[in-house]
């Protein structure tokens, strides 16, 4: 309504509305009740535009909603245009402030409508609940702000594996070195053959406790020393390399009908034993956990 009064800043005449032109916007407080035209508590706010030589759109306020059209009948007293003044008008103060009033007391009811919809007792389970949240979140925060304390280089750590990345035999976590502390606070992990591509927050890893905590007996040590001449690994590459049965993916498949106890079975010579995928109902198998 703002917006369509600063394009009209001069109260528009019945000679303006004449010589309006298609597409033209007039702000104006009209009634759409036609059996109570008299009743000035149903008068409201809204706009009316030219779409055509004879013919006007009433919108709502926001000029968003299509209310009514109204033609400009020729050779007749009745139109936008004509009953200018009469059954439509500028709006002036005293309409804006009724507008606002009316709007003020719409939602004001609506609120205590809303109050009046929920109970004391759901009201008081609503802030239980409420709080419950909110002290389980204080809890997470201080967790992820570091509960593990302070990581350092050298500093042995689990690294979470995606499902993606997992097998169903091996474990979920790799064991991992952090080998350098970035400015960000994130964490780079090296494993025992290559550095992980993705660097972690610290708030993702945990750090192997006690005397577990210990480079040589994670035999990663050589890793730690070397890890600025180790190639880029992913984890699901770096999960291949501990993993009993050659990791996530078919990529030892031998197909053997012997007993897969010599290098001519492509998963002796990959160390890796066979899996369901290789020779299902093959009795003679020596390669396999359930030997």
């Amino acid at each position: 309504m703002e917006l369509v009064n600063e394009r009209k800043p001069r109260p528009p005449t019945n000679e303006d509305m004449l010589k309006a032109q298609i597409g033209d916007e007039f702000a104006c407080v009209t009634n759409l009740d036609q059996k109570s035209m008299m009743d000035k508590s149903q008068w409201c706010q809204c706009v009316v535009r030219k779409v055509k030589k004879d013919l006007w759109e009433v919108l709502d306020e926001s000029a968003m909603e299509l209310l009514k059209g109204v033609p400009d009948i020729v050779g007749e007293d009745e139109g936008v245009s004509k009953e200018w003044g009469l059954w439509y008008k500028f709006p002036l103060e005293e309409n804006s402030d009724a507008a606002l009033a009316a709007a003020k007391r719409e939602a004001d009811f609506e609120a205590n409508d809303l109050r009046l919809q929920v109970s004391p007792n759901h009201a008081m389970l609503r802030w239980d609940l409420f709080e419950g949240q909110w002290k389980q979140a204080k809890i997470m925060q201080k967790r992820a702000q570091g509960s593990d304390g302070e990581f350092t280089v050298g500093d042995v750590v689990q690294v979470g594996l995606h499902w993606v990345d997992q097998t169903k035999v091996d474990g979920k976590n790799l064991t991992a070195v952090v080998v350098e502390v970035l400015d960000g606070g994130n964490l780079r992990c090296a494993c025992k053959n290559g550095v992980l591509k993705n660097t972690y927050a610290p708030h993702t890893v945990s750090m192997l406790p006690g005397p577990s905590n210990n480079r040589a007996l994670c035999g990663l040590d050589s890793a730690f020393k070397e890890w600025q001449g180790l190639p880029k690994i992913t984890e699901r590459e770096a999960a291949r390399v501990v993993s009993a049965v050659g990791g996530q993916g078919f990529n030892n498949v031998c197909h053997c009908n012997g007993s897969c106890d010599n290098k001519r079975c492509s998963c002796k010579k990959a160390e890796v034993l066979c899996n369901s995928k290789c020779h299902a109902g093959n009795l003679k198998c020596l390669n396999s956990s359930e030997e």
